[in-house]
């Protein structure tokens, strides 16, 4: 993960215009894939697994991966859906499908930014606390001489 140092570096290069994929990376820890994919969600409600892999290019099983990483953050949502409903709410003219399907959207943004806010919070803390007890730290090596 970037350090601090080098993420306010970069928004300096990026005209202090600070990305959204790096704002999941920092606050969420998402790779690329799940970054992408939460983006498509943003912007494409009921989405199905083979739709974010083909829209994104990438294979199934690493977008189903991603999915299940984006719904253990609890910013992504997961609903089943007709075979039926899903084709017809996409457009398309086959309407013999059965069976269902899981579709994903992403949160709405106030809970998207709640989240966002209480993890930053959190972390904030934590590292407050960390430096507020840095002191102790230098009691403590390892045997091959780096701190603890």
């Amino acid at each position: 993960m970037e350090s601090i140092t080098e993420q306010l570096k970069g928004m300096l290069e990026e005209k202090k215009i600070f990305k959204s994929g790096n704002l999941f990376k920092c606050i969420l820890g998402l790779n690329e894939i799940e970054t992408n994919v939460f983006s498509y969600l943003l912007k494409n409600d009921n989405a199905s697994t083979m739709e974010l892999a083909k829209a994104l290019e990438k294979d199934r099983s690493s977008i189903q991966r991603a999915l299940q990483n984006l719904y253990d953050l609890n910013v992504i949502d997961r609903k089943s859906m007709s075979l039926k409903d899903y084709v017809q709410q996409k457009g398309t003219d086959e309407t013999n499908k059965r069976g269902y399907l899981y579709v994903y959207g992403a949160k709405d943004l106030k809970t998207i930014k709640k989240e966002f806010r209480d993890l930053l919070n959190r972390w904030y803390r934590k590292m407050t606390d960390y430096i507020d007890n840095i002191d102790s730290l230098f009691d403590c090596y390892q045997k091959d001489g780096e701190l603890c």
